[in-house]
């Protein structure tokens, strides 16, 4: 869902608001729906256009990346994190202000997780399948994120072993 349909959902609200109840109260409704549409809109991931992304960023990705495709970026905090096709694989990087690679994220089979990982979701969430599966590289450090249910990401490190449950 993108922001504007989330802006025209709560221009509706307001309007059946409006018709509704005392018009009075309506300075109040309005200040409260900008103010939440301001916050969804600084929290959200900023897309932008590369032409906007520093040439020392631009640079690094193109050396580490040079048969990428499909290339989107979006500004998340401090990093510049750039969605794309590789060799025909979709990936997820990030890079800080420098152009230093900081994480990839790939999508892969669920038949490529470590035993361990299958072993507990099997234990822990009979009858539901996995949905996705992503390796994420940050230097040395390998974990895998594995989605089983809708909002649901567990995490495990490189050997399989369970770190945490996270929103997805």
């Amino acid at each position: 869902m993108n922001i504007t349909s989330i802006f025209r959902q709560i221009l509706n609200l307001i309007l059946l608001y409006y018709i509704n109840h005392n018009p009075i109260h309506m300075k109040k409704i309005i200040l409260i729906t900008i103010g939440a549409l301001m916050i969804s809109i600084s929290v959200n991931a900023q897309k932008m256009n590369a032409a906007k992304v520093p040439p020392i960023v631009k640079a690094s990705f193109a050396k580490q990346f040079p048969s990428a495709t499909d290339v989107k970026w979006e500004k998340e905090g401090k990093t510049y994190e750039v969605a794309l096709k590789n060799k025909d694989q979709e990936m997820t990087v990030s890079l800080d202000a420098k152009g230093t690679l900081v994480e990839t994220e790939v999508g892969i089979k669920s038949t490529e997780l470590p035993a361990a990982v299958l072993k507990f979701v099997n234990d822990n969430f009979k009858g539901k399948t996995i949905q996705s599966v992503d390796k994420i590289t940050a230097g040395s450090k390998v974990t895998y994120e594995v989605v089983v249910q809708k909002g649901k990401a567990l995490i495990f490190d490189a050997k399989g072993k369970f770190l945490e449950k996270e929103k997805d």
